[in-house]
């Protein structure tokens, strides 16, 4: 399975800081359980997983429009969870220090590095 949150920030070639825009959502109803798994019918869904301890996932695009996946842990080691719910299916952008593990894309990220786009 997945690497568990508490081990990610030791694992990985670090690709600086960078910045994204997207939206978080949850890995498990994003991908699997709801459809459409984003925006406002997916927040309760999203708020629920996330609560239970599935990663949050930010979903963003590449220049040529390619839909992006990275999950988010946080810097400081402290569960997502407990901060990031207000956040959920709404815009943002994110700054943080992007990690690679193979397929995967990780982003660590702080309170301060997260913003509501208008």
């Amino acid at each position: 399975g997945p690497p568990t949150a508490g081990a990610v920030p030791s694992l990985g070639e670090s690709m600086g800081r960078v910045r994204l825009r997207g939206e978080i959502v949850d890995s498990k109803c994003y991908l699997g359980v709801m459809n459409p798994g984003h925006l406002k019918p997916h927040r309760a869904c999203a708020i629920n997983c996330l609560r239970g301890g599935i990663p949050p996932v930010l979903i963003s695009r590449d220049p040529s429009g390619k839909a992006r996946q990275t999950i988010l842990v946080a810097a400081d080691g402290v569960p997502l969870r407990d901060w990031i719910l207000p956040w959920v299916a709404e815009p943002v952008e994110l700054s943080g220090i992007l990690r690679r593990i193979g397929q995967l894309e990780i982003l660590e990220i702080s309170r301060e590095g997260i913003r509501r786009l208008p």
